[in-house]
């Protein structure tokens, strides 16, 4: 994105004295945002009306992907400031600015004529916002490092709003220079001629905002333990209550002490928790009006406040600007075609028509982008021993691509310093394997939201202690395939039932207590060797705590059962790596169950009646049922105070 002052030379080549901000898109690759980035801006108390549209606007009809236009690459340059942006419109050399009486409330400046602003009231200016804390979305995909012990990193988002203003254009007139480069357009039949224009002007022009001020932190916790407890001890003191000894807040108001406040205040007085990784980013845009209290930052010494550029409510193609008829249609057909086809082909109704040169060297077409899918761990539940949850957001370009099926691949990595070399690869097609029911025993779908954005796997039948790789690829209906996302994890320890473990170090002990028979010692035996590798280690932990002083574990086990049979046993227990065989000589580990639900599908053709995304998550309930699977977890240690 351009600068500010380049927004703003752009803006006044493009429309004369009556245009009031700058040209969003100078990219002819802008990729279109969501319909609701068009929308007005939720937390405004005072809505403008939008001026009826024409029945050509692409903001008419979104859900017309013929019609379908750009949006900008960001909402924003958010350092343009609203006086600053009246004072560019109104004193520029090139601009013949009217001088009509145009003025609004706490704006001192005349305001260009055909701008009219609507300020809000003060009352309706400060909104708080804090997000719930979330596993930190970089440790969810990619090579996770995840710890069973400590569990994801969270993170939480606090926002600050304070909407002051709504800004809107209702006239304008057209610049010199874009009506010369509209008329040269004349008779032009190449589409590099049309798209030439894009790439000068932009795409749109923006004709309705808001601006105001804005401030937001991130917030970063080592683990859930800690950011429970911070948060537990912040609604103590918001509540009334003392705050504790190391925070710096002691003295303010409970009402004015937001949570980012608090955790700043634990961070310089230099707490000894905030050792945990506890750390925070705070970004602020304009000046926190006077009549909010719950501003955070300071971002200087006190001056008027300059509310910035937060939100575009409504966006116009530049090829509304143009009469002729001819050169609007070429015009809107060279910014789809830049748009969906990377100017490469034509948009015919949904789909691209790419030109002779945009063909890859398999013959496949690759003027549409095909969009990389983005693989992730589940935020909602951890991984276990045996099983992770996978899921990734469904996103189909509404032109020029339709993905058709995805394909998933599992991979069990043996060197777990190499990640090339690989044991066992699995691959399964989303609609034929996995959908239809027809073999994928290990892997069930998940939670499936209607209507549909985003997919949810069950991957089973792992082992524990061992690192997979998963990917994942989009297909189109052309068969191309997007770029791999990948995800790389070591599955955790095996979870082990501490208490059953200790009832057979009981068991043990009374069998070789005394003399042991034949029979008893082929009885232990049979038990030991049935265990496992994890619960023989917390056997041994256990018999070492209770008996070691009638004799050491392994000792016992060579005296009773002889030198070849012990072998066989102990020998289990270098089947783990260090990092488990560490962890399970913790002095307690917990054994917790949690319920996760599935879909249960039975073999059904997919291919018979066809594949609607849309409508994915109604026709899965149709054949497929609502499941619960128990998933076990180890829990290691007693929670420890911070």
């Amino acid at each position: 994105m351009a600068t500010t002052q380049e927004s703003l030379r752009k803006m006044a080549a493009l429309l004369e004295s009556r245009h009031d901000m700058a040209t969003i898109s100078e990219s002819p690759h802008a990729t279109p945002a969501s319909p609701a980035k068009m929308a007005a801006s939720p937390e405004s108390p005072a809505k403008m009306a939008a001026s009826p549209e024409s029945p050509e606007s692409p903001a008419a009809s979104p859900e017309s992907p013929a019609k379908m236009a750009a949006t900008p690459e960001s909402d924003a340059e958010l350092g343009l400031g609203l006086k600053g942006l009246i004072a560019s419109v109104m004193d520029p050399p090139e601009l013949q600015a009217s001088r009509q009486k145009n003025f609004a409330r706490g704006i001192e400046q005349q305001l260009p004529d055909g701008m009219v602003v609507a300020s809000v009231p003060t009352e309706a200016q400060c909104h708080e916002e804090l997000s719930d804390p979330v596993p930190d979305p970089e440790y969810l995909t990619g090579m996770v490092n995840y710890s069973e012990v400590t569990g994801y990193p969270l993170v939480q988002h606090w926002k600050l709003r304070s909407i002051m203003y709504h800004v809107k254009l209702n006239q304008w007139t057209l610049s010199q220079a874009f009506s010369s480069a509209i008329h040269s357009l004349d008779g032009a039949t190449l589409r590099s001629d049309f798209v030439s224009i894009l790439k000068e002007f932009g795409n749109h022009f923006i004709q309705e905002a808001v601006y105001g001020f804005e401030e937001s932190c991130t917030i970063w916790y080592a683990n859930k333990q800690v950011q429970r407890q911070l948060w537990l001890e912040y609604q103590d003191i918001s509540k009334g209550n003392s705050p504790s000894d190391e925070s710096e807040e002691r003295d303010k108001e409970p009402r004015t002490l937001t949570y980012p406040a608090y955790i700043a205040s634990l961070l310089d007085s230099g707490a000894k928790r905030m050792a945990t990784g506890v750390r925070m980013d705070c970004i602020s845009q304009g000046q926190c009006p006077l009549s909010c209290h719950l501003c955070h930052m300071s971002p200087g010494p006190a001056r008027p406040a300059e509310p910035v550029l937060l939100n575009i409510t409504k966006a116009t193609p530049v090829y509304e600007l143009v009469n002729s008829n001819e050169t609007y249609q070429a015009l809107q057909e060279a910014m789809m075609s830049v748009l969906w086809c990377s100017a490469k082909g034509d948009v015919i109704d949904d789909w691209c028509r790419c030109d002779s040169n945009a063909f890859g060297t398999d013959g496949l077409p690759t003027c549409a982008p095909l969009p990389q899918p983005m693989l992730k761990l589940s935020h909602s539940y951890e991984p276990s021993s045996s099983l992770v949850i996978i899921e990734w957001i469904h996103a189909e370009p509404p032109i020029g691509v339709r993905i058709v099926d995805y394909l998933i691949s599992q991979e069990k990595v043996t060197e777990r310093t190499d990640h090339s070399k690989v044991e066992t690869e699995t691959m399964l097609s989303f609609v034929d394997d996995i959908m239809s029911g027809a073999k994928s025993p290990c892997v069930m779908l998940g939670d499936i939201p209607d209507p549909l954005s985003s997919i949810s796997l069950i991957i089973r039948c792992l082992e524990p202690d061992t690192t997979y790789m998963f990917r994942l690829w989009a297909v189109d209906n052309t068969g191309r395939r997007s770029s791999p996302s990948e995800v790389t994890i070591k599955t955790p320890c095996p979870a082990v039932d501490d208490v059953k473990a200790q009832e057979i170090a009981d068991k043990i002990y009374n069998l070789f207590n005394g003399y042991t028979s034949g029979k008893e010692q082929q009885t232990a035996y049979n038990t030991l060797m049935d265990l496992g590798s994890s619960a023989l280690h917390r056997v041994l932990y256990h018999y070492n705590q209770r008996y070691e002083s009638f004799g050491e574990f392994t000792w016992r086990c060579e005296d009773e059962l002889g030198p070849r049979k012990a072998g066989l046993i102990l020998s289990q227990l270098d089947e783990l790596s260090g990092w488990c065989r560490g962890l399970l000589q913790e002095p307690k580990i917990g054994l917790r169950r949690a319920s996760l639900k599935y879909l249960s599908c039975r073999y059904t053709d997919t291919k018979a009646f066809g594949l609607s995304w849309v409508n994915l998550g109604q026709d899965l309930r149709k054949a497929c049922e609502d499941q619960m699977l128990s998933v076990m977890y180890n829990d290691y240690g007693a929670p420890k105070e911070l």
